[in-house]
This record gives C-alpha cells, sequence and structure tokens, in this order.
C-alpha cells in the first residue's frame, strides 16, 4: 500500500491551485493527467500478468493436489484446495492491490478531467473580484 500512498501524496501536490500558482497549474494539468493516465495504463497491464500468472500457479497447485492426494479428489474440490496454497494467497493479493490502485487512478483520470472547469471558475471569481 506504499505506493498507493505515494500516489496519493504526488496528487495532492499536483492538485494544489491557489491565486499564486494558477498559470503554472493550468499549463502543466494536461502533462499531469497524461503522467497519471499512463500510471493506470501501467497497472492495467500488470494486472493481466498477475492473472496470467495466478491461473499458472493455480495449475501447477490443482496438478499436485490431485497427484499427490492420497484419495482421488475431484478438479473442482483441488481449484476450490489451490486458493489455500501460500503462492496463490499471495498473488491474489498483489491483484486485490492493483485492483485498487486502478480503481484510484480511474478516479484521478476524472478529476484531472475536470481541473480545466475548476481552474476556469477560479478565473472567473477573481474576474468578478476586481470588478
Amino acid at each position: 500500500m506504499t505506493l498507493l500512498n505515494q500516489y496519493i501524496d504526488e496528487i495532492e501536490k499536483d492538485l494544489q491551485i491557489n491565486e499564486f500558482n494558477l498559470k503554472d497549474s493550468s499549463m502543466k494539468v494536461p502533462a499531469r493527467k497524461h503522467y497519471w493516465v499512463s500510471k493506470l495504463i501501467r497497472h492495467k497491464k500488470n494486472l493481466m500478468s498477475l492473472k496470467k500468472q495466478r491461473d499458472f500457479i493455480k495449475q501447477d497447485v490443482v496438478k499436485k493436489l490431485i497427484e499427490e492426494s492420497p484419495v482421488k479428489i475431484t478438479m473442482p474440490v483441488a481449484e476450490k484446495a489451490s486458493y489455500k496454497h501460500d503462492k496463490m494467497k499471495e498473488i491474489l493479493e498483489k491483484i486485490n492491490e492493483e485492483e485498487l490502485i486502478i480503481e484510484f487512478l480511474e478516479k484521478t483520470e476524472r478529476t484531472f478531467s475536470a481541473v480545466g472547469f475548476d481552474i476556469k471558475n477560479i478565473i472567473e471569481i477573481m474576474k468578478m473580484e476586481q470588478l
């Protein structure tokens, strides 16, 4: 979860907009949005890789369970039992973390899409204050 905390800290810094850094922030928003979208795509690619790993681990564990079992067990029973294996628990935890990060980055993308409107509103407020 340290990666998620790191992302949260970075995004907080990216979204600190005030009168003094308004122009600078508005110029950086497209680049920062691209940066976070690229992170999102990388994590989605990583999730696909983790799911492939999970499938291979599951096949190996199921195969070992069926071969090493003193009694004959069916495939569904072996598959269910495979989720209790340490390797499966570890990969499932990684998948869950990756899914959480992806959800966070998807919401971040929407936030950065709305920042342009927020900056426009700040400028309008500043104009009104000057009248």
